[in-house]
Order: structure tokens, then C-alpha cells, then sequence
């Protein structure tokens, strides 16, 4: 079936009335003209899907304002893939924007054949000064471009995706849980044909400072190895965990043992998720101190796994860091 427009932007809404405008303001400025936006009220009791509605009735060929029961971030992306007409599926969180020439560039990238292609992102401040750019694809050195993607930011929404193709693998994301992009990405990369990169920021991360306070102290960040878990399994399923053996093992050892235990010693949680860190990757990854990526990290990263228990660690995020 032919497709109607060039790109579907999903966008799954829960209470930013503060935010939304900007990122449908954002959305409405694309240089790419073939495309819709496909607005889900993910049930919001704020007037977030009044604000939308306004850009759905003023232009109705390229934003649609969808509205289902409040069932999260994952629940709200899965449901906007049945009303997608484009070639291509984007999705974008309803507090971040983007730079008008973002999905043009991107599409000139898809149309090359790739399965996914990838652009780098801005952790947005409201302090200038603390703004800083995340490369959406690793430099590091790896075999192929699937495994130097594995490597990398695994979020949803710097990215966009062939839909034939992901919907056909019936690709969905998990739901009532954090960290619901890791599984979906990993196997998109793992899976993906050609993977295409623009080298360039045109979407902006927006960091809303309590809002990361708050969640570093939520029992939530235990999620992670459910999540982490549900990524080997897919890899045994699917018959690539031995072809990524190496990626799999240092993606643990990012989310769980660097990354994860900055986050982790910020909880109430740091002896108990400590524990269970220790456990997940001595059953699964015993040699993990040995991954050959781990060269790629910095002096400060490299000493602190060595150096791993909950005391370094809140030493090393007083003192270093």
C-alpha cells in the first residue's frame, strides 16, 4: 500500500501544558512539509489536550489529536503506531522541540535505504551555561555499524524508523516501566540492515532539574533490571546474543555498574541495588572488567569501576566528579 505522507511524528502527551506549545510550535516549523503529527492525550488532567487541540483544528493535514486512558509514556507511543500513514515513524517527547530542518535531514538519510537513522541531541538547560551536546552515535571503534550503534544513546526520540519494517518486526514498547526505550533500541540496532547518522544537534533534551532530583530518589530506578533482564532474553529469542556478546556486557556494565550507580547512590536504595548489580552481572557477566570497551571510557569512569562499592561510590561523586 502506497504511503500517504513521508513521516509520522508520534507524539504521547500527559500533562505539560507548560512544554507542549514549544514542541508542537517546533513541530509546525519543519521544513519537511510531507509529513503528520500524530498527537496522543495519554488521558492528561491538565489542559494539555486543549492546547493541542488548537493546532489539530487550525491544521488539520498535519496534526491529529488522538486521546485514550492514562497508561504511560510506552502505552501512548504503542497506540499512536495504528493511526501512522507515513513512510517513516518518528517520535518525539511532548517537553522536548526540535530545529526546523530535523526531519528533512533525517528523511534525506532514510531515503539512502538505511532501516533507522540516527542525529545527535542537546541536554537543554534552562541555565545556558549548563547545555551540553550528546553524540548520537559513538565514535568508538567497533566491527560493524550495528555494534558501534549499540554502543550508543539508546533513547527513542533521536531517531527516526522505516515503518514497513518496524512494524512488520511488531516492535513495541514495554509498559508501566522506566527505562522502556533500552529493549526497543537494542534490537533495532542489532536487527537494522544500514544504519544512518546525522552529525549534527537539532533536537533539544529538555532537563527539568526537580523532575531529575525526584526520580533519582524513586524506587523506579530499581526498573533497570527488569528492563536489562527482558534485553538478554530478547537477544537469546532473537539467536544474536552471542554476536553481541561484547555490546550486551558493556551496555550492562553502563546502565548498571557506571551510569546506574550514579543515579543509584542518589536513592535510599544504594546498598540494595548495589547488591543486586553485583548479582546480575556476576551471573551474567563475571568477566565484565575486561569488556574491550571499556578502554573507551575516561580516567575518572575507568578508576570508579575498579574501585566499585557504595562508599567509593558516593566518595567518588563527592570528591571527583
Amino acid at each position: 500500500m502506497k504511503n500517504e505522507v513521508k513521516l509520522s511524528v508520534i507524539v504521547p502527551m500527559y500533562n505539560v501544558k507548560d512544554y507542549v506549545g514549544e514542541c508542537l510550535d517546533s513541530l509546525r516549523a519543519q521544513t519537511l512539509r510531507d509529513m503528520e503529527v500524530i498527537m496522543v492525550d495519554d488521558g492528561a488532567t491538565d489542559n494539555t489536550a486543549e492546547i493541542a487541540s488548537v493546532y489539530a483544528e487550525a491544521d488539520p493535514d498535519h496534526f491529529r489529536l488522538v486521546h485514550k486512558k492514562n497508561g504511560g509514556l510506552s502505552d501512548a507511543r504503542n497506540y499512536g503506531l495504528q493511526f501512522v500513514r507515513g513512510e517513516y515513524i518518528a517520535f518525539l517527547d511532548s517537553d522536548d522541540f526540535v530545529e526546523p530542518s530535523l526531519y528533512e535531514k533525517l528523511v534525506r538519510l532514510m531515503d539512502e535505504g538505511c532501516d533507522v537513522a540516527v542525529t545527535d541531541i542537546e541536554y537543554w538547560y534552562s541555565d545556558p551555561a549548563k547545555r551540553f551536546v550528546m553524540k548520537g552515535l559513538t565514535d568508538w571503534q567497533a566491527d560493524t555499524m550495528q555494534k558501534r550503534a549499540m554502543l550508543s544513546p539508546m533513547f527513542a526520540w533521536n531517531k527516526i524508523y522505516r515503518a514497513s519494517w518496524f512494524l512488520e518486526k511488531e516492535l513495541r514498547y514495554p509498559l508501566n516501566t522506566w527505562y522502556e526505550d533500552i529493549p526497543v533500541t537494542t534490537m533495532i540496532f542489532a536487527q537494522a540492515k544500514k544504519i544512518g547518522y546525522l552529525n549534527e544537534c537539532l533536537i533539544h533534551y529538555r532537563q527539568r532539574e526537580g523532575s531529575i532530583m525526584s526520580s533519582n530518589s524513586s524506587p523506579r530506578v530499581k526498573e533497570i533490571f527488569g528492563i536489562m533482564e527482558l534485553v538478554r532474553n530478547n537477544f537469546v529469542q532473537a539467536g544474536l546474543d552471542k554476536t553481541y556478546r561484547d555490546e550486551l556486557e558493556y551496555l550492562h556494565v553502563e546502565h548498571l555498574r557506571l551510569y546506574g550507580m550514579f543515579r543509584f547512590i542518589r536513592s535510599p536504595y544504594t546498598k540494595e541495588l548495589y547488591e543486586k548489580t553485583s548479582q546480575v552481572m556476576n551471573e551474567n557477566y563475571p568477566g565484565w572488567k575486561h569488556n574491550k570497551y571499556i578502554s573507551n571510557l575516561n580516567l575518572k569512569n575507568r578508576i570508579f569501576l575498579q574501585c566499585y562499592s557504595p562508599a567509593t561510590a558516593w566518595l567518588f561523586n563527592r570528591v571527583i566528579r
